[in-house]
């Protein structure tokens, strides 16, 4: 541990140390269960797992130390600690098209402000990474159910209710200007079938 040159990193530090504590635990409760020489025919049978938690300790310890720990594991906890500033939707592009296509056929969306690569960049890309938005022609309730109907449709995702409407700022209105969260959010309570139900539940079946 003193021969290797590094230095402070959190990502890598933190995760260490919590190895080292699980390790060290896992040493120092079977170690007296290993010490002690007047065990029973019971504490005998179990001799053999306290070498097994023992040993496992030790081995805690000094993983942190190989290059596997560093380069494979870390990445891998780092991966999935990163906040993803998208919907990580897994429709394809073409499918998006698609579902473009049926809601310009029954106007509800502002094509003069949101165009099909508009479109697709909103549901594929980072939120920060573009100035694209999505206008649409619908009121709370039917926006709520098109919400609904997507994350059926696609249930390989990241959204909530709150980052669709809210943190990423793209799901605007048709004057630009946002949804209200709270309104949309007891959309669904107060509106269950909203007035594009049939129109919305159409281009979906579509997909």
């Amino acid at each position: 541990m003193f021969n290797e040159s590094t230095q402070w990193d959190k990502y890598i530090e933190k995760p260490r140390l919590v190895f080292y504590g699980i390790g060290l635990l896992l040493m120092h409760g079977s170690y007296s269960a290993l010490v002690d020489t007047s065990q029973s025919q019971l504490t005998s049978l179990l001799y053999p797992l306290n070498w097994f938690i023992f040993l496992s300790g030790i081995m805690l310890s000094q993983i942190t130390w190989t290059k596997k720990f560093r380069n494979v594991f870390i990445p891998k906890i780092q991966e999935k600690l990163k906040k993803k500033n998208n919907f990580s939707l897994s429709a394809t592009n073409d499918q998006l098209k698609e579902l473009y296509r049926g809601l310009v056929n029954y106007d509800m969306i502002l094509t003069e402000k949101t165009d099909k690569d508009d479109f697709i960049k909103v549901f594929k890309e980072d939120w920060y990474s573009h100035q694209s938005k999505i206008h649409f022609k619908l009121d709370a309730p039917s926006c709520r159910e098109f919400y609904e109907l997507l994350k059926v449709t696609f249930p390989k995702n990241t959204m909530s209710v709150i980052d669709f409407f809210k943190r990423s700022d793209t799901i605007h209105r048709e004057d630009g200007k946002p949804y209200k969260y709270s309104t949309v959010k007891d959309a669904k309570s107060r509106t269950p079938i909203s007035k594009k139900s049939e129109e919305l539940k159409t281009i979906f079946s579509r997909l």
